[in-house]
């Protein structure tokens, strides 16, 4: 399995292409990755991608304006291993909250996209 085009937590979703392109024009810095162990019981993970997941590619991190601090978007197949494996140090990419709206699909003061043929006025009613 690999990873797929885009990564959604609760009501936000990232294209995690874009981001990636956009990730590979920015300086790489490490990171503890215990600090986010916790949050792995809240995606889902498939195990045998887990294990050949490649912890030499950094993760990618996401400032959220609306939610005050940073979310990890492409990285959490690493991030497993990295816990099985006791990993003390993961290289990441950090986008700042301009890059992460730009690569945002949907979620907070976002909109999600209109269903094809639609139009401004059933946005509004589907408000």
């Amino acid at each position: 399995m690999g990873e797929t085009d885009y990564f959604q937590f609760l009501a936000y979703r990232w294209d995690v292409i874009a981001a990636q392109a956009m990730a590979e024009m920015m300086p790489v810095r490490r990171l503890d990755p215990r600090l986010w162990f916790p949050l792995l019981s809240a995606v889902t993970v498939d195990q045998e991608y887990v294990r050949r997941a490649d912890l030499s590619r950094p993760l990618i991190l996401v400032e959220v304006r609306e939610l005050q601090g940073s979310l990890i978007i492409d990285g959490w197949h690493r991030l497993a291993r990295a816990k099985a494996e006791s990993v003390g140090e993961l290289p990441f990419v950090l986008l700042d909250a301009d890059q992460e709206f730009r690569v945002r699909i949907f979620g907070g003061t976002k909109r999600p996209p209109l269903p094809r043929g639609g139009s401004s006025a059933s946005r509004e009613e589907q408000s």
